[in-house]
C-alpha cells in the first residue's frame, strides 16, 4: 500500500493497491463501502505491469484520526469464465483535523455565515455605447430603403382571356365549342349589372346536359349585347364600332 503525507479532512488522497491477474482478464475494482470514512471522487485508474494489475483510488477523507477503511476486493474475470472475488484489504487512515487543538471539539462555535456577495454594478455605458450603434444602423436601412425607389408595379393578371372578337365566337360556334364561348362572353359582362339577367340564365345551363341549343342561343343573346354596348362605347369615343352578330340562330340551330 502507498498512502501520501499525512491529510487533512476534505483532502484528496490516493490509495494503490496491486494485484495478480492473468493476461486477457476483466477486472473490477470496487469502491469502499464506508462513505463516512472516504469517497471516491473518481473512478479508479488500473494499469497493468506484467501479470500485475495497479490499482490507484482516489479519495476524498472525511474522519479525523486513525481509521480503518475497508477496500473491497477486486472482481476477476479471466478468459475462460471463471470469476474470482479477491480478499476485502484493510487501510488505516491518518488523517489530520482542520479544529483547533487547544479547544474541544463541541465547545468550538461554528463561524457564522458569509455575507452575500455584492450585486454587480450598474452602469449605463453599454446602453450609451450601443444606441449610437442601433441609430446608424437605423439611419443606413432608411437610406437604403429610399434608394432602392418605389415597389414595382404589379404585372397584369394573365387570366384575362384574348379580345373577344365575333370571328372567334363564329369559329367556337362552328367547332361545336359553344359553352366554351359561353364561358368567354360570361367573363366580359359577369361585372355589369346590365347582363345580370343574361348571367343568371347562363349560369342555370352551363354544365346542363343536352342544351346545346340553349347555350347557342345564349352566346348570340350574349354577344349582340355586348357588341352594342361596344358599339355605344365607340360612338362616344369616337373609335371603331366592332360588328355585330345577329341574334338569330344559325341554320339546323334552335331557338331558346
Amino acid at each position: 500500500m502507498i498512502q501520501q503525507p499525512v491529510p487533512t479532512v476534505g483532502d484528496t488522497v490516493t490509495i494503490v493497491r496491486w494485484i495478480v491477474a492473468p493476461a486477457g482478464a476483466v477486472i473490477e475494482a470496487r469502491p469502499p463501502t464506508d462513505s463516512t470514512v472516504a469517497t471516491l471522487v473518481a473512478p479508479p485508474v488500473m494499469t497493468r505491469q506484467g501479470d500485475s494489475v495497479r490499482i490507484a483510488y482516489p479519495l476524498a477523507v472525511w474522519a479525523a484520526g486513525h481509521n480503518d477503511l475497508v477496500l473491497p476486493g477486486a472482481i476477476v474475470v479471466a478468459l475462460n469464465g471463471r470469476v474470482d472475488t479477491l480478499p476485502d484489504n484493510h487501510v488505516v487512515l491518518s488523517v489530520a483535523s482542520v479544529l483547533p487543538v487547544a479547544k474541544a471539539t463541541a465547545a468550538i462555535a461554528p463561524k457564522p455565515a458569509r455575507p452575500w456577495l455584492p450585486r454587480a454594478y450598474r452602469s449605463e455605458l453599454p446602453f450609451a455605447t450601443l444606441l449610437p450603434v442601433a441609430v446608424l444602423v437605423m439611419v443606413g436601412l432608411q437610406w437604403w430603403w429610399r434608394r432602392r425607389g418605389p415597389a414595382p408595379a404589379p404585372r397584369a393578371s394573365a387570366t384575362a382571356p384574348a379580345g373577344l372578337t365575333e370571328a372567334r365566337v363564329t369559329a367556337w360556334l362552328a367547332a361545336g365549342e359553344s359553352r366554351l364561348a359561353l364561358d368567354h362572353i360570361d367573363w366580359q359582362v359577369r361585372n355589369r349589372d346590365e347582363f345580370a339577367d343574361w348571367c343568371a340564365r347562363a349560369a342555370a345551363v352551363r354544365f346542363s346536359p343536352g342544351g346545346e341549343p340553349v347555350v347557342t342561343a345564349l352566346v348570340y343573346e350574349g354577344w349582340s349585347r355586348l357588341a352594342a354596348v361596344r358599339l355605344a362605347r365607340s360612338d362616344t369615343a369616337g373609335e371603331a364600332t366592332p360588328p355585330v352578330t345577329s341574334s338569330e340562330p344559325r341554320r339546323g340551330e334552335a331557338r331558346a
